[in-house]
């Protein structure tokens, strides 16, 4: 695969993931977190089940035998801690918290792919890095939604703790995504704990952040219906597989970066859709991301 493809797909994952977060937010102000993730998951299971398929329609065979050992790893880190972490941190922190804290993972992606792959990255890459970082940071505190209150403390060390997960899932897959279909392994990190997400949702309701209204209500409404299907079909289907493509082609640390392009589309999605106004000072941390961008490509080469 040509490397902008790679990039079309990190692209592509980013934008799924940037417009998911104003409807998950605005979903689970009315549906309990944990049955919504369990629901949407069941979706997600779904999509990707399907794409394999047509995966295996179209030819593809994995001669390799599965390295069960890894893959197993690697599912309990993406598809059971990191979800519980990112439900817990994003019921208990604002916005701009989740999003800035999120906004880390491409540093600890870097961190933790050189100490343990000694992957070296060029100056120019590590200032790109730094670049986006900063770009990033002034989009989302310039929002407004940034808050260091005590309240929310047990929900950004979640979030914290759910970015620093996500990026060590990153590094762990790089190497077996050498010799395993990047939707296979989707599949079987998303699908492999959906009974256990839905045989938890009834436990984890009966300790609610807020009050909600009867979920039998609630689950079946359309609005929330298209919530479930696009934040499980596509954020968290699609999305993931997408997500794999990119880091096998271009590693951990160059793939980690478009997470903060997440951040640049929840603010534009904002804008278009909700009429929330974008301060000056938004646009220019979004030109400095994409220079963050720029650099990065640069260190590739």
């Amino acid at each position: 695969m040509p490397p902008w493809q790679a990039d079309a797909c990190l692209l592509a994952t980013a934008v799924m993931w940037g417009v998911n977060i104003p409807v998950v937010k605005e979903a689970i102000t009315r549906l309990d977190p944990f049955l919504f993730n369990a629901a949407r998951l069941v979706f997600s299971a779904l999509a990707l089940g399907l794409l394999v398929w047509l995966e295996w329609r179209s030819g593809y065979r994995q001669h390799a035998p599965t390295p069960w050992r890894k893959v197993l790893v690697f599912s309990v880190m993406t598809g059971l801690v990191y979800q519980i972490l990112f439900m817990l941190g994003i019921t208990r922190t604002t916005a701009g918290n989740t999003a800035l804290l999120l906004a880390t993972m491409p540093v600890w992606t870097a961190i933790l792919s050189f100490f343990v792959f000694q992957e070296r990255l060029p100056r120019v890459t590590w200032l790109g890095l730094l670049v986006t970082l900063i770009g990033t940071t002034m989009v989302i505190v310039s929002g407004g939604k940034v808050s260091l209150r005590s309240d929310f403390l047990w929900g950004n060390l979640f979030m914290l703790l759910a970015a620093m997960l996500w990026a060590a899932g990153t590094v762990y897959s790089r190497p077996l995504l050498r010799e395993y279909s990047p939707l296979r392994l989707s599949l079987i990190s998303n699908g492999l704990f959906v009974p256990l997400h839905l045989a938890l949702a009834p436990l984890w309701m009966q300790f609610p952040a807020k009050e909600y209204e009867p979920w039998q209500t609630v689950l079946f409404q359309p609005a929330i219906l298209i919530a479930l299907v696009y934040s499980g079909a596509f954020s968290t289907g699609l999305a993931y597989a997408t997500w794999n493509i990119g880091v096998r082609q271009l590693g951990g640390s160059h793939a980690a970066v478009y997470q903060n392009i997440v951040t640049l589309v929840a603010v534009l999605g904002g804008w278009l859709f909700l009429q929330e106004p974008i301060v000056a000072a938004q646009i220019a941390g979004g030109g400095i991301m994409l220079v963050g961008l720029y650099l990065m490509r640069r260190g590739r080469r």
